[in-house]
């Protein structure tokens, strides 16, 4: 076998290893599961990706980023190295040919999502071949009490381990002690295999600029226009912001500049993304997710036009900066505007007892099995995306319930055009249930189909899903739903004693992401070292770098500048009272009151197209708590 530094040089042409990179390989040939918490840039990709021409079998990497798994992915190809990808990004014929790849052992790294891997039939795939490693990338997103908690990543300690790989590599850029904490605990990660590099780089330039919310545009088009600071990543707040700010810069700096955000097609996104590494687009205005996993090196400056939600984030988005090691330079536009419109988003995930109580009932009256819409149970309920994903993943983590799998409730197929479709090549019991679907011009309900034919609906789900791999008919599904198991008797739960803990829990969740906030507003007006405050935050300690505004510049403002906030006149209040008298039906609590009047994107505003009537946001720059209390008396709920 040889060696980690000759495998270095024969298949990735490198003469040396970058700190901390050969430590990290050799833990994980010796069999030890090892947390990595390595800065953006210091070439975590490799850490995983040479391994698998050291050990036998395959490497799996975990991710949650498709645009770092198709980069990845291209690249190792291009090189040489037989890599593929398992994900929602496939065509089913790609996705097919994939698996055939991987179940004869022709891959040597094979990419996937938690969700992916979650999958019943890729899991038992994955199973049936030797895994010597799997490598689970932005591992802090296990850690309920990181900044950016996924729920998906819950059931990976499990998937891994059922593997029963050589060894686990869990990677970050940033994690707290605390969160630290946790990702060893559940990988089973001694404290002496914590392998972490400092996270400052020297070639990486602080500033905080604190400005009025209008000086903000100026100060933009001076900074892209200085010398060296292009190509450029500016991250706005919102969605509609980067569609306005890319047409500003445009306009005003003739630099060729895109928006990217979530609101966009995939195939949009993908090109603008494309054309920014190619170098043909110079500036990208994007919300936070642009940039994860983004390989490309030579970013020479990012600027933050809103005040981050975090530390974490701040240094995770200012890392993507110089990555090739040459000078770069990350700025925040401190603004204290932003401080309300970030509280609101936090001060509108409040919950009541009641609606925790309702969710428990919900969740635990079906029996064993359970079966949820999200899409309808965000509405019914009243909540955000991300409260009650993060809300099923505590009721997994108190072990009442167990997440089994995914499905979809509506299907309707049509025949490929060229394709010949047998139904005697599926089970005789299913083939008339597949017929009545095939003559069916609207979407069959699979709920019907053990009343209808005498078919369990996940036995019926799984032949469509046969179906639509091989090609033969185009499926179409609709009404995505999600399945758990109910850990005990319904009949042994206390479900007031379990709301009151669920609503103590979702209580500290918003106190950590309002700290969080606090201390974004605290070290953006510190009069100490930037990135010294910034790591003291993740618990590590380290000398002023010398470099930053805070450091060669003098002491900046104890309060970000920002416009004075007005009290609510007469109009104001009676552009409530209108509100109520108009919407009394769908607004009829002073909740959803609040979140429409503040510009709240709920599940709920969308799904009924309140955010086109005219009054929403039109207090989208007053506090949250002011407007509520406002609603609650003009509604009678004090």
């Amino acid at each position: 076998m040889p060696t980690p530094l000759q495998a270095l040089q024969k298949h990735f042409g490198l003469d040396s290893f970058r700190p901390a990179q050969h430590e990290i390989i050799n833990n994980l040939l010796e069999g030890k599961n090892t947390l990595a918490t390595l800065p953006t840039g210091a070439g975590k990709s490799l850490t995983f990706q040479l391994p698998a021409f050291l050990l036998p079998g395959s490497v799996l990497v975990i991710s949650p980023l498709l645009s770092l798994i198709r980069d990845q992915v291209q690249k190792l190809n291009t090189n040489g190295i037989r890599a593929a990808q398992i994900d929602s990004t496939l065509t089913p014929d790609e996705r097919q040919y994939n698996l055939t790849a991987i179940a004869n052992g022709e891959v040597k790294i094979i990419y996937t999502s938690p969700e992916t891997l979650s999958q019943p039939q890729i899991h038992r795939l994955l199973k049936s071949i030797r895994i010597s490693l799997v490598a689970i990338d932005e591992v802090h997103c296990y850690s309920e009490w990181g900044h950016s908690f996924r729920p998906s990543y819950l059931s990976l300690p499990h998937l891994s381990r059922a593997l029963k790989p050589h060894a686990i590599l869990c990677l970050t850029a940033t994690a707290t002690k605390k969160v630290a904490s946790d990702i060893r605990k559940a990988f089973r990660i001694k404290v002496c295999d914590h392998i972490s590099q400092p996270i400052r780089r020297n070639n990486l330039r602080y500033s905080v600029i604190p400005c009025q919310h209008l000086q903000r545009f100026s100060q933009l088009i001076d900074i892209l226009q200085r010398p060296d600071h292009l190509p450029a990543i500016v991250y706005v707040m919102k969605q509609e912001q980067c569609e306005e700010l890319s047409a500003y810069i445009s306009k005003r700096t003739h630099h060729p500049t895109r928006a990217y955000h979530a609101g966009m097609s995939t195939a949009d996104r993908k090109k603008v993304q494309d054309a920014f590494i190619a170098g043909s687009i110079e500036i990208i205005v994007a919300t936070i997710a642009f940039g994860m996993g983004v390989d490309k090196s030579n970013i020479r400056s990012i600027i933050h036009f809103h005040l981050p939600k975090s530390p974490e984030g701040w240094l995770q988005e200012s890392g993507r900066a110089g990555r090739d090691g040459k000078l770069a330079f990350t700025y925040l536009l401190a603004c204290g505007d932003d401080v309300i419109p970030l509280t609101n988003f936090i001060r509108c995930r409040e919950l009541t007892e009641r609606t925790l109580s309702r969710l428990i009932t919900t969740l635990t009256s079906q029996g064993k099995n359970i079966v949820i819409q999200p899409y309808q149970l965000k509405i019914q309920l009243e909540v955000l995306t991300s409260t009650l994903d993060v809300l099923l993943a505590k009721l997994e983590l108190l072990n009442l319930i167990k997440y089994s799998h995914t499905s979809w409730r509506f299907v309707k197929m049509n025949t490929n055009f060229g394709r010949n479709f047998n139904l005697l090549d599926y089970p005789k019991s299913h083939r008339p249930a597949l017929q009545a679907i095939l003559n069916n011009n609207h979407r069959y309900d699979l709920h019907d189909c053990r009343a209808d034919f005498g078919i369990a609906p996940e036995k019926l789900y799984q032949t469509l899903q046969d179906i639509k791999l091989s090609g033969e008919c185009r499926l179409q599904f609709s009404g995505w739903q999600k399945h758990y198991i109910l850990r005990k008797p319904a009949d042994q739960i206390d479900i007031p004693a379990l709301t009151h803990q669920l609503n103590s829990y979702h209580q500290e969740q918003l106190a950590s992401a309002q700290a969080r906030l606090d201390a974004v507003q605290r070290i953006a007006t510190t009069k100490t070292c930037l990135p010294m405050q910034l790591e003291k935050w993740l618990g590590i300690q380290h000398p002023p770098c010398g470099t930053c505004s805070a450091c060669t510049e003098p002491p900046s403002k104890r309060k970000l500048p920002h416009q004075p906030l007005e009290d609510l006149k007469e109009n104001d209040i009676i552009l409530i009272q209108n509100c109520i008298h108009s919407y009394g039906k769908r607004l009829n609590n002073a909740q959803k009151l609040t979140r429409f009047l503040c510009g709240i994107p709920t599940p709920y505003n969308r799904h009924f197209f309140l955010y086109k009537r005219p009054e929403f946001a039109a207090f989208r720059h007053h506090p949250y708590d002011t407007i509520l209390a406002y609603a609650k008396a003009l509604m009678g709920e004090i």
